[in-house]
């Protein structure tokens, strides 16, 4: 019974791993700067500051070079970033949060405000479209690295006190048994004569 548990737990938490990377993509204008653009938008229920640290490290790791950052507005010029697309192109994103949710607006252009929409180039617009629905997956590892990090330093400072504890006892202790030796040692001396 316990092995029957067991294996349907490995085989349940892929599912909800995947259950919980369905991120619905909404397409549509929004303005960026002072530009309307056409973006793809994804709303995700984790903090703004993990969001847009994972975003700006999957940048790094796809050796995209920022352009430009105006507020808030991260845009990388003339980038190749195949996970998306194979040719060259213009991408932006901004990360928003208001009451506990974080919203990722990111754009795709070929150019000359050229925005990626799914009727003028489906292929480019599911790529962006399953990233941002992965990235829902990468946020919430990101965000339990960060809490098992904290636990760790929580760990870290109450092993440090009980060993700042232990030595006390240790060494209070050490002076007790010299008391022993002590009182042992005046119990059994011969006593002065006078």
């Amino acid at each position: 019974m316990r092995y029957l548990q067991l294996l349907l737990l490995v085989f349940m938490l892929p599912l909800a791993t995947y259950a919980q990377s369905e991120v619905e993509v909404k397409e549509g204008n929004v303005k960026m700067g002072k530009k309307k653009m056409w973006a793809f938008s994804a709303t995700y229920r984790h903090d703004k500051s993990v969001t847009a640290a994972v975003l700006d490290k999957n940048m790094e790791d796809a050796k995209l070079k920022r352009s430009s950052r105006k507020k808030g507005v991260q845009a990388y010029k003339a980038a190749q970033w195949p996970a998306v697309s194979d040719t060259r192109g213009d991408y932006y994103y901004r990360v928003r949060s208001k009451k506990g949710k974080t919203t990722v607006y990111m754009v795709a252009s070929k150019g000359y405000d050229n925005y990626v929409t799914t009727t003028n180039d489906a292929a480019t617009a599911a790529k962006v479209t399953q990233y941002l629905q992965r990235l829902d997956g990468q946020i919430a590892a990101q965000e339990a690295i960060q809490q098992k990090e904290v636990e760790m330093k929580q760990l870290e400072a109450k092993n440090a006190a009980m060993a700042k504890e232990l030595e006390a006892s240790k060494e209070a202790q050490a002076k007790k048994a010299k008391e022993v030796r002590e009182l042992r040692a005046t119990q059994f001396a011969p006593a002065p004569v006078k």
